[in-house]
This record gives C-alpha cells, structure tokens and sequence, in this order.
C-alpha cells in the first residue's frame, strides 16, 4: 500500500522540479570577436545575473552576422538576435535578400543599441574639406557586396555622383583600406563601423588621417527617406588627430525578436539592460553615448514587442499617445 504513494510522491517532486528549469533563450550574435558578441554577451550578463527572480537563462551564439540571425530567428534557433537596420527593414518589407521569402511579420524590435556611421576618411594634406572634394581623387567605395559599398553607392547617388567622378575607385576590403591611405595610394575611404574602431585608430594615428563630416540637404533627405538610416555625431577626440566632433549618418544596430517570444521573456531581457543602463553602457565603448530615447527612436522599423513596449511605457520613456 506504501509503493503507489511513495511513486506518486516521487512523481509530483520529479514535476516540480521540470517547471523549476529556468528557460534558456539564446541570442544570435556575429563574429566571436565583434561587437554584436560584445552586445550579445552584456544582455546576457546582466539577464543572468537575476535568473533566480524570473527564472530565464541567457545564452549567447556567434553567427555570421545580421541575414542569419533574422533567419534564425524566424526558424525558431534563435530567440533574439543583433540586426543591422538596414537588414531588419529589408526583412520586414520582404526585399533584398529576403525578396524570395517573403515580409518576415514576425520580426518584432526590441531597442537600437549603438550607430554603425558611415566614417569617411581623407589622407592628411589631400585638400578634401567635404566630400565632394574627392572628385578627381581616389577614393575606396568598398568591397562589392558589403554593407560599406551599399551605403557608398547610396551616398553618392543622393550627392548626383559616380565612381567615375573619381580619378580611380578602388574595391579595397577593410583590412586593405588604412594602409593604402597611409601609402598615398588612395586619398580617402569610406567604412560602415561601430566606434572606436581600431581600424580607424590606427589609420588616424599612423597617418594623421582626418574624418571628414556628411551632412546637408542631400544626406537629410537621405535619412528621412530610407528610415533604417540615422544622424550620429562622433565625438571629437573619439580618434587621435581629430579633435572636433563629426556629424555623419549610418546604420544601428539593433536588438531584435519574434512576435512568438513570449511578453514576459522579452520585458525580462529589457528590464535587464535598462534597470543597469550606467553599467550595461559600461560594457563596450560603442554602447558609451547611447540613450534610453534613441534606444526607440533609432533604426527601428519593425513592430516594438509588446513586452518591450510594455516596459518603455512603463517608465515613461514612451509617452502615453505615442
């Protein structure tokens, strides 16, 4: 008569323990050495840290990068992911590279964490205030098929230019770009990058290169135009050499979901990283300047997640009537 309560028991025990596991969501990232891992491996941290009160384990993944992660994250192998803007508008409008699939309407945005400008650099001396003034130069537009060639293609189309404006267009890949600009081979680049890049350090420390700003009416309609595109300022002294601030614009990058994420998973993660906003800033130079508006404001094109609305709302970050 003791065996039946004793196997229950044990049941009921084994059970509880089941719905004891914490729930583990995973976010996709980029490169094991990028920033997105960087960005990946703070959330996670901090979501970490308080597991016992909500009961979520993080885990982060690398990828290849912004394309992955929205498949992943549609497929169900990722829960959240680090999204180029761009990237995240093309998959929400169904175009590009997500032209055959088709609008991803699930895709749901949960904060923009950092801009990722175009940064123009001009060889020291080349004369090259704006950047019209590279016509007749050399200019490195960018390795084909990078999102620094798309964004260059883009700008020179808004400025009514060409790469045959250019006394020689070169397609040197980021890695090529700094040493041909200390060489006197090219007068000047453009490269989509987080900052402070080292890249960019080390172009600017070894060669005295200058950042040369974008901005005017042709850039604003630029930005207004193509919503995945934002203003940012870099602040002076952010390399060495320049010690004015530069305006450009560029991409974000996002943090993103699935509508299928639960609300109370997605509050959690956000609660997470505003709660400690000062330190999750803490965590990487390119986090340093973000805000808590533009966290809402920048480079989101999908639909806010209910979980995260909830929270903005909450702390009055999004105002009633929004």
């Amino acid at each position: 008569m003791k065996w039946p309560v004793v196997t229950i028991a044990t049941l009921i025990l084994a059970s509880s323990a089941v719905i004891a596991q914490p729930r583990t969501v995973t976010i996709g990232t980029g490169s094991a050495t990028g920033v997105y891992q960087a960005v990946g491996e703070a959330i996670c941290r901090l979501l970490n840290r308080e597991s016992p009160r909500h009961g979520i384990h993080c885990t982060v993944k690398s990828s290849d990068g912004s394309v992955q992660n929205v498949n992943a994250i549609k497929g169900g192998e990722f829960d959240f992911g680090v999204v180029q803007s761009d990237v995240q508008y093309h998959a929400v409008k169904g175009q590009g590279l997500f032209k055959e699939s088709g609008p991803d309407n699930d895709l749901r945005a949960v904060f923009s964490v950092y801009p990722e400008p175009l940064m123009v650099l001009a060889r020291n001396r080349s004369g090259v205030e704006k950047f019209e003034d590279f016509k007749d130069k050399r200019f490195n537009v960018g390795n084909p098929g990078s999102g620094t060639r798309a964004t260059v293609d883009m700008l020179l189309k808004a400025l009514n230019m060409k790469p045959g404006d250019f006394a020689q267009a070169t397609e040197l890949s980021p890695d090529e770009h700094g040493p041909a600009l200390c060489d006197s081979r090219i007068d000047g680049f453009g490269y989509v990058v987080g900052n402070p890049a080292a890249n960019l350090h080390y172009t600017t420390k070894t060669c005295n290169a200058r950042l040369i700003p974008l901005s005017g009416p042709a850039i604003d309609r630029l930005v207004v135009n193509y919503p995945y595109f934002a203003y940012t300022t870099i602040a002076g002294g952010t390399y060495p050499g320049n010690r004015e601030p530069v305006r450009t614009f560029g991409v974000v990058a996002t943090f993103v979901t699935s509508a299928k994420v639960p609300d109370d998973v997605v509050y959690a993660v956000v609660s997470a990283v505003f709660d400690h906003f000062a330190e999750f800033r803490k965590q990487h130079p390119s986090f340093a300047h973000l805000q808590p508006t533009d966290a809402i404001n920048s480079g989101l094109t999908a639909q806010l997640h209910n979980g995260a609305f909830r929270y903005f709302r909450e702390k009055g970050i999004i105002r009633r009537g929004d």
